[in-house]
């Protein structure tokens, strides 16, 4: 993790009811499964970037320079505990686990992050119960407007500053007569319609519900071939997922995106999010090769 940063998203994820499962399926069989458990759970941070800085037995603290990709992890990290579950993954059955998370400031004491990050995000966990995801106002006013489903719990007198610490509930799974587990936070009703227009020279290319997905490389068959210096032959994907677009890199030299704000990303076998506008390089910066930039807009029309 990059120490000169000075605000980080900090998670945690505890399993919830340890020392039932210590007391029910033994010493064992429970350090076994639960082992496991917080492995996938590192495993899951680190697709998005995320970087563990502590294991404490039932318990795995992450931080993320990003607060998207904290919360992606958080909506993955429950999705895919539930998923290897229902597989048989575990000897004690389908594990539960609460999360709490905060963007805010940071600071290093050796290899020890503190501040007003993990400290709040030690305070919202204790809040959380089995199958929760709990963040902060400070958190959710970081997240891009298609994070739908969110709501307030709970406000309450905060640890780390004088003031109030407002709490949101994330949604994770579907709900009513659908049993299916979303990895993403559900888009809100009042979005029903998005389109993700590319524009690369010439050509313009639309993706929306008619056309979900979109690659993109120096490859013939790509949806959308890009010319660049160091563009690979399947260089990225852009899919839209619960009305909202991602990109995942597959390329050995890596996506850059660059935010109409100034925002700059680099992935890197990684998933991000596109929102608003910006210009994206398939190889290198944008400016760096222009013939390898494409350019894209995000639009959310109102029924």
């Amino acid at each position: 993790m990059d120490k000169s940063l000075d605000k980080l998203a900090v998670l945690f994820a505890d399993v919830s009811g340890s020392t039932r499962l210590y007391e029910q399926y033994g010493d064992a069989v429970a350090r076994t499964d639960l082992a496991a458990c917080i492995a996938l759970l590192g495993r899951t941070a680190a697709g998005l970037s995320g970087e563990t800085l502590k294991t404490i037995g039932d318990e795995i603290m992450v931080a993320f320079s990003e607060p998207v990709k904290a919360a992606l992890c958080a909506t993955e990290m429950q999705a895919a505990l539930r998923r290897v579950g229902e597989q048989g993954a575990f000897e004690m059955g389908i594990l539960h686990i609460k999360i709490g998370w905060h963007y805010g400031g940071v600071a290093w004491r050796g290899d020890d992050l503190v501040g007003e990050a993990p400290v709040t995000a030690q305070q919202i966990i204790r809040l959380a119960k089995a199958d929760e995801i709990l963040t902060s106002k400070q958190s959710v006013d970081q997240l891009p407007p298609l994070f739908g489903g969110l709501h307030v719990i709970e406000a309450l007198p905060a640890e780390a500053w004088d003031g109030e610490l407002v709490i949101y509930k994330m949604p994770w799974e579907q709900t009513g007569d659908e049993t299916q587990i979303s990895s993403k936070p559900r888009l809100s009703a009042v979005a029903a319609e998005v389109a993700l227009t590319l524009g690369y020279g010439e050509r313009k290319l639309r993706i929306d519900t008619r056309n979900p997905s979109c690659t993109i490389g120096r490859g013939r068959h790509a949806g959308l071939q890009v010319a660049g210096r160091l563009t690979s032959r399947q260089h990225a994907e852009i899919t839209l997922r619960n009305g909202r677009f991602g990109i995942r890199d597959e390329s050995t030299n890596g996506t850059y995106i660059v935010l109409a704000d100034g925002t700059r990303k680099h992935l890197r076998r990684e998933e991000d999010l596109l929102a608003g506008r910006g210009t994206i390089g398939f190889g290198s910066w944008p400016e760096d090769d222009p013939g390898g930039s494409v350019s894209f807009t995000c639009e959310s029309c109102e029924n």
